[in-house]
């Protein structure tokens, strides 16, 4: 195992110490596990989140070398020996095992991880799984960022890489595991890439990651708090993203009906017990139709649905309203049950 400085060629030990700014703003650390989760945490970096630290985590010395992070480990073992299912979940955690040194001290103080993988390479979501545990034992508040691979939900004869009882594990890991679906991303924009797809969930994990994070470091119109936040992740369980974007002008129905349309993983959002909602617009964005944006969430949620929101007035945003909500609490995938259904017959 080594521990590769973002300065040069040379290995150098990377400092991950913290001493808490006067405002008291949680330490965030972003941590990319095997090619797809370097990619989502290299984009990440290029946007430069405020108020998050980003470590890359891989097997492959020359791979690790062209991702962009504050950090990198390169990694003992098979966290990216593999591209596809046939990938062990055990390599992964060994590698972890191997670099468990470096790895806590990256992970210690840290108040909030967020953890980003590949599916379609089950070493590495054995790897991920293992760094959120390590994170939850040193006492973060962690959410796991899992994409799915193309064509995960089937397909006439298309095997499916993943089951219910995988994704019920990996969420057990994790205090708040979202999973990204890029066929989401092929239904709505049938004309892109498979690669092309995944580049966009690397840009909306980005987004998730920023998001959050600068809600809570930054000031904004209304800033979500951190322990409010800590509360609904960590009851999180497994988690729902909805994203759309509206003119300001219209209604707040409208508005949320936008991110209705869109899910980005076929999850059942009806049991819902909790929601960070982040919303971005211009000038133009009032704390009222900010409340009543949450408000509309706030009532297709079960009983006692927790909505903990904030919002951002940001340059260039005017005339537009955009929201992004993690239901946290949803069910298994609606695909994954019935399958899980048909195995057991």
């Amino acid at each position: 195992m080594e521990l590769i400085s973002k300065r040069g060629n040379r290995s150098e030990e990377m400092s991950y110490s913290y001493d808490g700014d006067e405002f008291g703003d949680p330490k965030i650390l972003v941590v990319g596990c095997g090619y797809e989760g370097c990619r989502m945490v290299t984009r990440l970096a290029y946007m430069g989140p405020s108020g998050a630290k980003t470590l890359c985590l891989d097997t492959d010395r020359i791979r690790l070398g062209g991702m962009k992070a504050d950090g990198k480990i390169l990694m003992e073992g098979g966290i990216a020996g593999a591209v596809d299912a046939g990938g062990d979940p055990g390599a992964g955690r060994n590698g972890v095992e191997g670099s468990r040194g470096s790895l806590r001290e990256a992970l210690r103080g840290c108040d909030l991880v967020f953890v980003a993988a590949g599916l379609g390479d089950a070493a590495a979501g054995g790897a991920a799984a293992a760094i959120c545990e390590t994170a939850r034992d040193l006492g973060a508040t962690t959410v796991a960022i899992f994409a799915l691979p193309p064509g995960s939900y089937g397909g006439d004869g298309m095997r499916l890489p993943i089951g219910s009882q995988d994704i019920e594990g990996l969420a057990k890991s994790a205090d708040t595991l979202i999973l990204l679906d890029p066929g989401k991303v092929l239904e709505m924009e049938p004309d892109l890439s498979a690669d092309q797809a995944l580049s966009v969930i690397d840009q909306l994990a980005a987004e998730i990651v920023k998001g959050i994070a600068e809600t809570v470091t930054e000031t904004s119109l209304i800033n979500l708090d951190y322990a409010d936040l800590k509360t609904v992740v960590s009851r999180g369980g497994l988690s729902a993203v909805l994203v759309g974007e509206s003119d300001s002008k219209e209604g707040p129905e409208e508005i949320v009906g936008s991110a209705l349309t869109a899910p980005l993983a076929d999850l059942d959002t009806r049991g819902a017990t909790g929601c960070l909602l982040h919303i971005t617009g211009g000038c133009d964005l009032t704390l009222r139709k900010a409340a009543s944006i949450a408000s509309v969430l706030t009532g297709l949620m079960g009983p006692g649905g927790n909505v903990i929101w904030g919002a951002r007035v940001k340059e260039g945003f005017e005339g537009k309203i955009r929201i992004l909500a993690i239901m946290t609490g949803v069910g298994i995938p609606n695909a994954l049950s019935q399958q899980k259904i048909s195995q057991g017959r």
